[in-house]
């Protein structure tokens, strides 16, 4: 069964990946509805950073989901959402930022963009940190629904050299 799950992850992340790269169809007929859907449901998502409503997610998120994380670990919907409360707690703002929705047909889209997560500091906002992110998103039975997301940690600018 787990072979099983593992082969179905591995398919629908080549089918996004070969949707990006292979069939592009920005301006075709719906495409424009299919991008503003993607953009609605991203907002939704990082609201819930302000709501703690778990249950959009559970809305928005496949069951057979997968999440590779900047620290290259890799999660399914269930733990996805269970890590959410942990975050609550230790971050004080997420920002998504540089949102780009690429509508790959009329049932794909890939959503790239730029999150800042700023942790709880003892006297107010603490560290800000920078990830970027890949959503691939699928209709499935008329519902949008995320099946991937991969999240890339940026390193923080290197500090400028003093002058001579």
């Amino acid at each position: 069964m787990l072979e099983t799950k593992a082969r179905r992850r591995a398919v629908l992340t080549c089918a996004g990946i070969a949707a990006v790269l292979l069939a592009p169809v920005r301006g075709a007929a719906g495409s424009e509805a299919v991008v503003e859907a993607i953009e609605t449901l991203e907002a939704e998502w990082f609201s819930v950073y302000q709501s703690h409503d778990l249950g959009v997610l559970e809305r928005l998120i496949a069951d057979d989901f997968v999440a590779t994380l900047a620290d290259g670990a890799m999660r399914g919907k269930r733990e996805h959402i269970a890590a959410y409360p942990a975050d609550f707690a230790a971050l004080a703002s997420v920002v998504n930022q540089e949102l780009r929705v690429r509508a790959m047909g009329p049932d794909v889209a890939v959503a790239t963009g730029l999150y800042v997560a700023t942790a709880r500091g003892a006297g107010g906002p603490g560290l800000a940190t920078r990830y970027r992110y890949t959503d691939t998103w699928l209709r499935r039975n008329g519902s949008w629904r995320c099946v991937a997301t991969h999240e890339s940690r940026l390193d923080p600018p290197a500090p400028s050299a003093a002058p001579d």
